[in-house]
């Protein structure tokens, strides 16, 4: 029995093994047992629609496919959630919470892993794909931006706090709940990008730059650590406020300027290039005001021993002594 060729609009729902149901017809049933269950699996096609594609009946020659249109969203348990829209017989306002996991995280989709189980007992896990962009909100919190046809988008929202591991990788950490246990775990995921640093009172995360996959985030001025960089930030609708370090450490390249070496998993390292204004300060170390690659200052002012400069330490002295400061662009490097 096809739950499409019924009267009137069409109730849904998914049950514990993520099966889809047929839950009657105009407002939800109060009558116990109203139900048909759907032997089938579910899909996310390439406009982000959710499909359940039924298993295939004995007298029919194709697989039978139900398509469902509404608003992605994430539950406060990180499940993921299909509002129905008024499409087709849908009933507008209808809930189908699928129950799993994020996970596999790509600079262009979310993944979602899903356990399911059929008729006859035998359990699989499936991966759920939504394509999309990967951004932060206003409240510096990870968002993943679905696209769909028309234009349209859903926003999904990652509403815990995340931080950064020692490979200065962004990681994102969330309970979940077991309901056979009744006890919850901690779940987490990694985000693969790199870091960087254009303006003041902002640092981005980069997923896949040409596809606008990034998280720009609000920090304060940046200061110099001994580990690095270090920025405060609030996350959350309620602010949170957390202190944010990118660790690496200074290096000057007379070909490309002052550069900001980051380490990241694997022995990958990635530089993050500066300009910078250079004077001498009182203990004469080296006193650098970084800009970015349009010579815009960052609000950043490091200060440095001439050993960094090697070989060039000696002739740059001479120059600041000469002109009290000196200045060079990123990406070309020292001039004097």
């Amino acid at each position: 029995m096809m739950p499409v060729s019924r009267k009137g609009k069409i109730r849904y729902e998914i049950d514990p093994h993520n099966r889809l149901i047929f839950a009657g017809t105009g407002k939800e049933s109060k009558v116990p047992g109203y139900r048909e269950i759907l032997e089938g699996r579910f899909k996310i096609d390439k406009n982000n629609y959710l499909t359940y594609h039924l298993k295939k009946s004995s007298g029919s020659k194709e697989p039978q496919q139900l398509k469902l249109s509404g608003n992605w969203s994430l539950s406060r348990d990180h499940n993921l959630v299909l509002t129905l829209d008024k499409w087709n017989k849908q009933y507008a306002g209808n809930k189908l919470t699928l129950k799993g996991e994020l996970t596999d995280i790509k600079a262009n989709a979310l993944s979602f892993a899903i356990a399911t189980r059929d008729s006859r007992g035998k359990s699989r896990v499936r991966i759920l794909k939504l394509g999309g962009t990967w951004q932060a909100d206003r409240y510096n919190r990870l968002t993943f931006k679905a696209t769909k046809e028309k234009g349209l988008t859903d926003i999904l929202t990652l509403k815990g706090g995340w931080e950064m591991d020692k490979r200065n990788r962004v990681i994102y950490a969330y309970t979940k709940s077991q309901l056979r246990k009744k006890e919850k775990v901690t779940k987490t995921i990694t985000f693969q990008g790199f870091w960087e640093i254009t303006e003041q009172r902002r640092v981005s995360y980069i997923l896949n730059k040409g596809r606008g996959s990034r998280f720009d985030f609000k920090v304060s001025l940046g200061k110099p650590v001994k580990r690095g960089l270090e920025y405060e930030i609030s996350i959350g609708a309620v602010p949170e406020k957390k202190t944010l370090t990118l660790s690496g450490k200074w290096k000057a390249n007379k070909r490309l300027g002052l550069l900001f070496e980051m380490p990241y998993e694997k022995g990958k390292v990635e530089n993050l290039i500066f300009g910078a204004s250079c004077r001498l300060d009182e203990d004469h170390n080296l006193a650098f005001k970084l800009k970015n690659k349009a010579g815009k200052d960052l609000g950043i002012e490091i200060k440095l021993s001439g050993k960094i400069l090697k070989d060039q330490g000696e002739v740059f002295l001479r120059a600041l002594t000469s002109r009290k400061e000196v200045s060079f662009t990123a990406g070309v490097g020292f001039r004097w």
